[in-house]
């Protein structure tokens, strides 16, 4: 029997067919996966839902949502590991997979022991290929203590 509290799993609520935003399955997974390792959901609201918006390149931002990504996961202690293959995880770590969907478009999923764990998309068909595999892991050097203000000394020179 396992003793592993349960993650509760959260759903893509922006899909790509959306003429304004990029869908927010990228969103929905780290979501899934930092709430897994911090037993609560991520604050990733915006205009009261729970989307993540992905500016698309026509709204002048690109790929933004990448450094977005990053630095929200940095903010927890948290870095993106590439992996060469879902194979590559710890036994029992949920990694964000992305591939062709079966619906045409590039999206993400979380795997777990090689498997699809969970699909974000209400239609749960998970990726066709492989094509990308991140760990979401402990930033190593990671300090949550802040830099201590001090005042200068008088007469002290800035270098």
């Amino acid at each position: 029997m396992s003793t592993a509290p349960a993650v509760k799993t959260i759903d893509q609520t922006i899909f790509a067919g959306d003429p304004t935003r990029k869908g927010n399955c990228v969103a929905a997974c780290i979501a899934t996966v930092v709430g897994a390792q911090a037993q609560r959901g991520p604050p990733l609201h915006r205009g009261g839902s729970r989307a993540w918006v992905m500016p698309t390149k026509e709204s002048g931002s690109g790929n933004a949502w990448w450094a977005m990504m990053l630095g929200f996961l940095a903010g927890r202690g948290l870095w993106a590991y590439e992996l060469d293959s879902p194979a590559d995880a710890e036994p029992g770590e949920l990694v964000l997979v992305a591939g062709p969907s079966p619906r045409g478009v590039l999206h993400q999923v979380i795997f777990r022991d090689g498997e699809l764990w969970h699909d974000p998309h209400p239609s749960r068909d998970g990726v066709l290929d492989v094509v990308e595999v991140l760990a979401v892991r402990p930033l190593s050097g990671f300090d949550h203590a802040p830099t201590r203000a001090t005042r200068p000394t008088e007469g002290a020179v800035d270098a």
